[in-house]
């Protein structure tokens, strides 16, 4: 295998990385599905990496919550679970909301640039309603990059990488439950630039409630995508 013939300690971390990301794109894209179980045969067979590289790269993952350990079964992809995702939207409530507001009393004309251009470059970008299409995923990096740009200017790091970490679990289920923003009563282009303005414009109070409003609007709709993907129950696949 690639890992194993590749001698030396740094072949073998680029490779991991190589694979990590992977995976990692294999997941969000829904390529391993939720609740889809990894073994190793296969993930070695799949990727070309020993027992010991899978192994790092899947207690990576399940780090993220991408992936769980569970007994007598070893690793699975993360199932779609409504409860989770009302979790995950507290968590993200508070602390993204946090880091925004930080992020405009706090971010410096280089971050109003950056925020200037990824709105630019969102709003730019159609939202097709085909989900696994190169086009969704186009979109996806551009809507990623807008809400990270909103998030670069808080000083602190480690909030930036929690409300990062927390994004990235969210995201999984915006992939999965289906294609956001076609809601007759939902203007998400316009939710995306009163962020925008209200973070130009220094007005934390307002960005934060607006961030807020934001996720838990998307929330509601998320979960019923994951009712309607875990029919029968309420806890995913």
């Amino acid at each position: 295998m690639a890992d194993r013939a590749s001698g030396g300690g740094g072949n073998k971390q680029r490779r991991a990385e190589e694979v990590y990301q992977r995976l990692r794109a294999d997941i969000f894209n829904a390529t391993l599905a939720p609740g889809q179980r990894l073994k190793f045969p296969d993930l070695c067979a799949t990727y070309d990496i020993s027992v010991g590289v899978a192994r790092e790269v899947l207690t990576r993952l399940a780090a993220e919550r991408l992936v769980v350990s569970k007994a007598h079964q070893g690793y699975t992809v993360v199932e779609l679970s409504g409860d989770e995702l009302a979790d995950l939207t507290t968590a993200r409530v508070h602390i993204e909301s946090l880091v925004f507001r930080e992020s405009v009393l706090h971010g410096d004309a280089s971050w109003e640039a950056q925020v200037l251009a990824a709105h630019h470059l969102l709003s730019r970008t159609p939202l097709p309603t085909d989900v696994g299409s190169d086009a969704m995923q186009e979109w996806s990096r551009a809507h990623e990059a807008f809400h990270q740009s909103l998030l670069g200017g808080c000083p602190s790091r480690r909030l930036r990488e929690t409300a990062q970490t927390l994004r990235d679990e969210a995201e999984l289920y915006r992939r999965w439950a289906g294609p956001l923003g076609t809601e007759p009563d939902r203007d998400l282009a316009g939710e995306h630039k009163a962020l925008a303005d209200a973070a130009l414009a220094r007005d934390a109070d307002r960005a934060a409630t607006l961030l807020r409003d934001h996720i838990a609007h998307t929330t509601e709709i998320l979960i019923s995508g994951v009712t309607a993907a875990s029919p029968g129950s309420g806890d995913g696949q």
